[in-house]
């Protein structure tokens, strides 16, 4: 009787375990199916899932097929399940308007010569989708044998606004200089004028502009200063060679309208290679070349070959 009873007492117990077992079972079932979430791509793609883990940008989805597959916020179109409300969307990075560089040279030999030379860079922009701020400005200074043979600086203001689908743009342009051994005390050229943009995306950038302007020139001696009206084409590329190097050429013709035949010339050929997201190594030639000089003593050619390391902010 007692065996019978016990009997009946195991069975009971494994009947009661088998049916909780099936409603924890269930249970879980219910929840994994609420908490399941049905993705769909922008690209028209979907996968289902768990959601398991969530950052900034992207989230965890365990899928029953691919395992744990991350998937970027802003791939996605919509979700379907009830964890749609409890994804952050992705946080929009508000786009870089101001960009910097700020660019250092020198060079010092000493020995049976002493020379040395320094040269200092700068170049800000603001750049958006209709308009365009830049500022730049140069210095280099030199010396052999303890006394100076070089002495320039220059500066420029320029602002941009794009018309006709952002290919033509308009432009004012504000520059001065200075060239002790050129005998130029100070030059300055308000000017304005067109331009074209025949590529501008990341990668090359072309673009050709002409402008008019009225060139002001005093000069260190007693040479009579210039008032003259120049006419300023120039053509402009920059195009990324590598990962982390691109070239840059910039030429720059100043014909005079005023005394016909005269005309000043800028070339700037340049490479720059990135050795951080912030550090850069940049090598330049500059050329300017003007064919009537301030003076007999000045050449007509002035080059310069400068290396810097410089920093982007």
């Amino acid at each position: 009787m007692k065996i019978r009873s016990l009997g009946r007492s195991v069975v009971f117990h494994i009947l009661a375990i088998t049916v909780l077992w099936f409603a924890f079972t269930a249970a879980c079932i219910a929840v994994d199916a609420d908490n399941r979430i049905r993705v769909h791509f922008s690209n028209g793609d979907r996968i289902s899932g768990i959601i398991v883990g969530e950052e900034e940008d992207h989230f965890v989805l365990r899928n029953d097929s691919l395992g744990d597959v991350k998937i970027n916020k802003a791939s996605v179109e919509k979700l379907e399940g009830a964890a749609e409300s409890e994804i952050a969307e992705p946080v929009k990075k508000e786009p870089k308007l101001w960009k910097t560089e700020l660019a250092l040279g020198f060079n010092l030999s000493e020995g049976n010569t002493v020379t040395s030379s320094f040269s200092g860079y700068f170049h800000s922009s603001r750049k958006t989708d209709s308009d365009e701020f830049t500022i730049k400005g140069s210095y280099s200074y030199g010396s052999a044998e303890r006394r100076m043979d070089d002495q320039k600086w220059y500066g420029m203001i320029r602002y941009a606004f794009s018309f006709r689908e952002r290919k033509w743009y308009n432009f004012y342009r504000f520059e001065g200089d200075h060239d002790r051994f050129a005998n130029i005390d100070y030059r300055l050229l308000p000017s304005t004028g067109i331009g074209y943009w025949f590529f501008d995306k990341p990668g090359l950038r072309a673009m050709a502009e002409l402008a008019i302007g009225l060139e002001n020139t005093h000069f260190r001696d007693n040479t009579p200063g210039a008032t003259e009206t120049v006419l300023i084409p120039r053509i402009f590329l920059e195009k990324r060679l590598l990962a982390n190097t691109v070239f840059f050429q910039d030429i720059t013709l100043y014909p005079s309208l005023s005394y016909f035949g005269d005309y000043r010339l800028r070339w700037e050929t340049s490479v720059k290679n990135d050795l951080t997201d912030r550090l850069f190594l940049r090598f330049s030639f500059i050329d300017n070349y003007n064919s009537s000089p301030g003076s007999i003593d000045t050449k007509r050619n002035d080059m310069q070959f400068i290396t810097s390391l410089g920093y982007t902010y």
